[in-house]
């Protein structure tokens, strides 16, 4: 992880009121959506993770600048909630606020993936270059790239969406494993020389792991191997729904949501 000096933390439960929110960099409908149900979640069992805030003076008293949480505070206050649960640093900056905090937190909380999305995409506008956002934040190209999305996917690879070669998931999928730009279109490329089956997904996770071999070499790979290991896990209805909510929310295909959470987990407990 990049050398960046961490800022200090202290928790607080927060009065609504005294919390100021700037909400000009993110579109109002992107944080409205979903609001209800999560102020109803509040209402039934409070906020379970607490926004991200930076203290400034006011008129001799001290007010709140919330950095991360946005849907948290406008839900607490669409359920009345007179109090938020808030992590307070003393950096005065905003975007070295957004840096030091996603920095701090990041492995210890398990932050919003909304809020992952909007820090990386400030940072972006800021730094120009995924590369930047990667040093400032502490993490990998690939995991900045997972943050923004399909905003990061390089035009070559959306026209062969476009033209109807692959979805874009499969897109999200290439772009978010292989770091190189070059090597990635090659790979998608070679894609639509495999049918349309877990083979692609089973292509791309070669590329991943091989990243000296050559797109060619990995494509000859794939087509040798065409099976993948294959677990099935039974899951609850509400396991279930989540998951649907969540393919829809954030237009992705279910296996490819499970198989990320998976491997996410995995890396996080050290086993990857």
């Amino acid at each position: 992880m990049a050398n960046i000096k961490r800022a200090p933390l202290k928790f607080d439960y927060l009065k609504l009121e005294d919390i100021d929110v700037s909400l000009s960099n993110v579109r109002k409908s992107h944080l409205e959506k979903g609001i209800k149900e999560l102020a109803d979640s509040i209402q039934e069992i409070g906020v379970q993770q607490p926004v991200v805030v930076f203290e400034k003076k006011d008129e001799n008293r001290i007010r709140y600048e919330l950095i991360i949480g946005q849907r948290r505070y406008l839900a607490s206050r669409r359920a009345n909630e007179p109090r938020i649960p808030a992590l307070i640093t003393n950096v005065k900056d905003t975007t070295d606020a957004l840096v030091k905090s996603f920095s701090e937190n990041i492995h210890r909380l398990d932050l919003d993936y909304r809020d992952k999305m909007q820090v990386a995409t400030e940072l972006l506008t800021k730094c120009g270059t995924i590369g930047e956002v990667s040093k400032r934040l502490g993490v990998s190209p690939q995991t900045v790239k997972k943050y923004l999305g399909y905003a990061a996917v390089p035009e070559a690879i959306k026209q062969m969406v476009d033209d109807g070669k692959f979805g874009a998931t499969t897109a999200l999928d290439i772009v978010q494993n292989i770091e190189d730009e070059e090597k990635a279109i090659k790979i998608a490329e070679g894609i639509q020389e495999l049918p349309r089956s877990e083979t692609r997904g089973y292509y791309i996770d070669i590329a991943k792991e091989n990243p000296k071999e050559s797109p060619h070499k990995i494509l000859n790979m794939a087509k040798k191997r065409s099976t993948m290991k294959q677990i099935t896990i039974h899951v609850t209805d509400r396991i279930y729904r989540a998951v649907l909510k969540a393919s829809e929310r954030y237009g992705l295909e279910k296996e490819y949501l499970v198989k990320e959470a998976l491997e996410e987990w995995l890396v996080t407990q050290r086993f990857i």
